[in-house]
């Protein structure tokens, strides 16, 4: 709230950066005038806004995020993280070692036996945002797409959590495929039982 306050004293007179209306035509200027003591929460909330409309513009301007977007899961943000952190998906030699790249490959011991866990070396920041538009995919995608069918199929044989880690690997593989193919995501059809 301090923190709220001082952003609001240090705007001066126009504490409300930009005209918010409502469906009757009335400003946010209008309704939170003088010492309101809403202004203090709204304002950052109407900045947070802005800047999200700048990045979803930033995304719109980009025809690759907008292919990358294709995928289901993937949103703006997710789209453009994965753009920035590979950057140039030539250096990679394969659609494989993008796993590797973003450290969603599992770590190995000396004799080469697996150990379970992802090694976690390299950013978290994207393996967070795949592991975001993984769970997207499993649980708030409702149409049908070959790659939450082979995610379901592989939540139910080995846990939720380490499927999550599979999927997120393979929406990787996905994502660079589609940025170096300059294609779509195909969602497929569904096979008859």
């Amino acid at each position: 709230m301090r923190a709220s306050r001082a952003w609001i004293r240090q705007q001066g007179d126009d504490p409300v950066p930009f005209q918010v209306t409502d469906d009757a035509g009335v400003s946010g200027r209008e309704i939170l005038s003088g010492d309101h003591p809403l202004l203090g929460v709204i304002s950052p909330l109407l900045l947070i806004h802005k800047i999200d409309d700048e990045v979803r513009g930033l995304a719109k301007l980009d025809e690759t995020a907008r292919r990358l977007m294709t995928v289901p899961g993937v949103g703006v943000v997710t789209a453009l993280k994965i753009r920035h952190t590979i950057d140039d998906p030539s250096h990679l030699r394969s659609a494989s070692a993008v796993g590797a790249y973003l450290d969603l490959t599992p770590r190995r011991s000396q004799p080469g036996a697996t150990i379970g866990k992802i090694s976690r070396w390299g950013g978290r920041l994207p393996r967070t945002y795949l592991f975001e538009a993984a769970a997207v995919l499993l649980y708030r995608t409702k149409k049908w797409s070959s790659l939450n069918a082979w995610g379901m199929k592989l939540a139910k044989r080995i846990g939720m959590r380490k499927a999550k880690v599979a999927i997120a690997r393979k929406i990787a593989i996905v994502l660079h495929c589609i940025w170096v193919n300059g294609t779509s995501f195909d969602w497929g059809q569904a096979k008859e039982a």
